[in-house]
């Protein structure tokens, strides 16, 4: 009795070896339309085939081997084959294990297709496609199988199919293989993973999905981190008018919409502390509103009323020491009104620091920005004097002049606020900390200020000539102790003065509260010449002598100082104990300027004999000797690891600390740099007729800031203003340019 015809593929009746994946891509190479050449089985191996049905049946179940497709399988071994494959672990379905049913002699095997390798059983045509009835059938075996055997038949069905259908398939199974890891995650295990993010990766990844953003924005630590290692700086007050205001909430339209106060019309005589005054302590006592209109309404007025309350005062007031994170200020901010309704409401919710960090980028983006039009306000000052010096916050602009005054002018609108009279000379120097002011001046004097109030409370003398430079050097950690304790040096915040009679000398700094040193204090009679004796001034700490000529540039931190005199000479020396550690001897002219390179145990100098030369602390030696400029070398700045040189010859150039190459050069001034400054981004310079801005990165030129000017003196800018002092027409001005999305409502704090 012949074999009973099965309504299979020639493919699934091949007893020879089964097709790697490999060999089925390969067949796939084959025309579909080849002709197939039908393959008929002899009375013999119709019988052997008979034979081996019977003896299968009488034999123990077994694996089949890789060559035994499932479909002949469950011919040879019946519905138990399924059953019985689900107790094994198989973990390929390429890889089941052979069983005796693979020894078959090769004259059994069907005959090969010379076109397609594909065996063919002569079957009648209307067996050979099953119908839609026994689909359910088929799905039922498929689910009854092992997973290894399901993974090899879906294998075998995909690389039939066409591109549509696999199109098909494909927009089926991706989805479900997508995993949101952030989501699934324990939220600190999340919070681990995006801290590693940069700013474009994080930003981009807060666009994934609600719940991605939701977790990104929320994440302070990592915005504060990102905020901190790209170099911005709080200013003073930010933080408390981000908190008040409501900034964690926005998220601007556009570069000009995202510091408004959204919570302005929920405030009501509630004023929040800010760094300048304290914050009030004591509860206040609740005023309700008898007129209210609703239960809404109340309950709004009741949160605005609590912020009066002394504990969030307490965590403000931790805020402004810096004695919190970032956290603690999210809190404070989460608590500080309510929610804006602004942008998205998917998109309302706290993000403090994401906020703070996109304006400050915000900011920086618009300084470099060609397209992008600064704006700015003049105002005059010191009639036709020069502007010696120059330092400036967001509330105060201070500037020394050689008609002998020190003018202090509000940032904003360039109102003069007070003029500081009492040295008998041009002010050449001057620093402020604070509410205290130090200035040196040619009158031989060193003045202590308090700015607020406009007085002068400590006199200091001792120089006998100009005091050409100045620096307050307050306590600085610059290392750790064996006990582990941090190395504080100096102890207490100090004055260093250099001036033309070729000495240095140390002052404390007098601090608020300090008795005041002025003549006519002391109970002696000789008051006036006990007042004019340094020894016996209580904040004067020692002399520093070994130049020989004028001191012209100083530069000091931790309990190193180091001096450039006119002598040629660079001097470094020991504050605490006032010895010389280093003479640095190399330059053949005078020293005009030096910086100190703490962070590489290095100095700098630059000097009229056109060098700039690079010296090591340690030793003492020159390490780089850099060449380049042409004339006096007169202004050096380190910062943001680029080295900046400005020279008479016209020209900048920009330097690496590190190797000493130089990088760019800045060449589009027509006279000598009279004074520059640089950070991370830009560099601003001034020459004789114009104040031009530069790309640090790049050197390129980026834009004129002043124009038609007959001299710049001087000029300093923090993230987004640039003061400088120049003249025009002979008449001195100061000049206040804002980056475009400052406002002057800005620093209204």
């Amino acid at each position: 009795m012949g074999v009973k015809p099965l309504d299979l593929e020639a493919e699934d009746l091949e007893m020879g070896s089964t097709p790697t994946p490999q060999e089925d891509l390969e067949l796939d190479d084959v025309e579909s339309d080849s002709t197939m050449i039908p393959t008929t089985l002899s009375p013999d191996t119709q019988h052997a085939a008979n034979d081996s049905v019977a003896v299968g049946s009488a034999q123990p179940l077994s694996l089949p081997s890789p060559s035994l497709s499932p479909v002949t399988a469950a011919l040879t071994h019946g519905g138990s084959y399924f059953s019985a494959m689900d107790t094994d672990e198989i973990s390929s379905p390429l890889e089941l294990p052979p069983s005796e049913e693979d020894a078959v002699d090769e004259s059994n095997q069907l005959t090969l297709s010379p076109q397609r390798h594909i065996m063919q059983l002569q079957t009648p045509r209307e067996q050979c496609t099953p119908g839609l009835m026994e689909i359910p059938k088929m799905l039922d075996s498929f689910d009854a199988m092992p997973s290894a055997v399901k993974t090899y038949v879906m294998y075998q069905l995909l690389r039939r199919c066409s591109k549509s259908t696999l199109q098909t398939v494909a927009e089926v199974v991706n989805p479900a293989l997508k995993c949101d890891f952030l989501t699934l995650l324990p939220p600190e295990l999340s919070l681990n993973i995006i801290k590693y993010l940069d700013i474009k990766s994080l930003c981009n990844a807060a666009q994934v999905s609600r719940r991605w953003r939701i977790i990104i924005d929320s994440d302070e630590w990592t915005w504060k981190k990102l905020f901190d290692n790209d170099g911005y700086v709080l200013e003073n007050g930010e933080l408390d008018r981000a908190i008040r205001e409501g900034w964690g909430f926005q998220d601007p339209q556009g570069d000009d919409d995202c510091e408004r106060d959204i919570n302005a019309g929920t405030r009501s005589n509630y004023c929040a502390p800010t760094l300048t005054t304290p914050p009030p302590h004591g509860r206040q006592k609740k005023k309700f509103n008898t007129r209210a209109n609703s239960k809404k309404q109340q309950k709004k007025r009741e949160a605005v009323e609590t912020l009066g309350k002394e504990e969030f005062n307490e965590v403000i007031s931790e805020i402004y020491s810096n004695s919190v994170g970032p956290v603690a200020a999210a809190n404070a901010a989460e608590r500080a009104g309510s929610r804006a309704l602004v942008g998205l409401q998917s998109l309302r919710n706290l993000h403090l620091f994401k906020s703070i960090y996109r304006r400050h980028h915000i900011i920086r983006r618009s300084w470099i920005r060609p397209q992008v039009k600064p704006r700015h306000i003049s105002f005059r000052g010191h009639q036709r004097h020069v502007v010696t010096c120059l330092q400036f916050d967001t509330d105060k602009i201070l500037t020394g002049s050689d008609d002998t005054n020190i003018n202090v002018y509000d940032t904003n609108t360039g109102a003069l606020r007070n003029k500081l009279e009492g040295h008998e000379g041009g002010v050449w120097a001057l620093q402020y900390e604070g509410n205290t002011l130090v200035s040196g001046s040619t009158d031989r004097t060193v003045r202590i200020w308090n700015i607020a109030a406009g007085e002068c409370t400590q006199i200091f003398h001792g120089h006998t000539s100009t005091v050409r430079c100045l620096q307050i050097l307050m306590p600085t950690k610059i290392g750790v102790k064996p006990d582990g304790k941090d190395l504080i040096m100096p102890k207490v915040p100090l004055i260093i003065t250099g001036s033309r009679d070729s000495t240095l000398r140390v002052w404390k700094l007098p601090m608020r509260g300090d008795r005041p040193y002025l003549p006519g204090t002391s109970r002696d009679a000789n008051d006036n010449d006990l007042f004019l004796n340094p020894n016996n001034n209580p904040y004067f700490i020692r002399t520093l002598s070994g130049h020989q000529h004028s001191v012209r540039a100083i530069s000091a931190h931790g309990d190193t100082l180091v001096s450039g005199s006119y002598d040629y000479s660079v001097k470094v020396w020991k504050i605490s104990t006032g010895e010389t550690v280093h003479t640095l001897r190399g330059h053949v002219q005078k020293v005009y300027s030096v910086v100190l390179d703490h962070k590489r145990n290095r100095c700098i100098s630059g000097s009229m004999d056109n060098l700039v030369k690079v010296w090591s602390l340690e030793t003492g030696s020159v390490i780089y000797t850099l060449e380049g400029h042409t004339q006096l070398v007169g202004l050096l700045d380190l910062s943001h690891d680029r080295l900046v040189s400005a020279a008479a010859d016209s020209t900048l150039r920009i330097w690496d600390p590190e190797t000493g190459n130089c990088k760019h050069t800045l060449s589009a001034h027509t006279g000598a740099i009279t004074c520059f400054q640089h950070d991370g981004h830009k560099v601003i310079s001034g020459s004789d007729r114009t104040l031009k801005m530069w790309n640090v990165q790049t050197g390129e030129f980026i834009r004129d800031l002043l124009t038609d000017l007959s001299g710049v003196w001087q000029v300093k800018f923090n993230e987004r203003i640039c003061v400088a002092a120049v003249q025009r027409d002979q008449v001195t001005y100061i000049e206040v340019i804002y980056s475009s999305f400052s406002s002057l409502s800005l620093f209204c704090v």
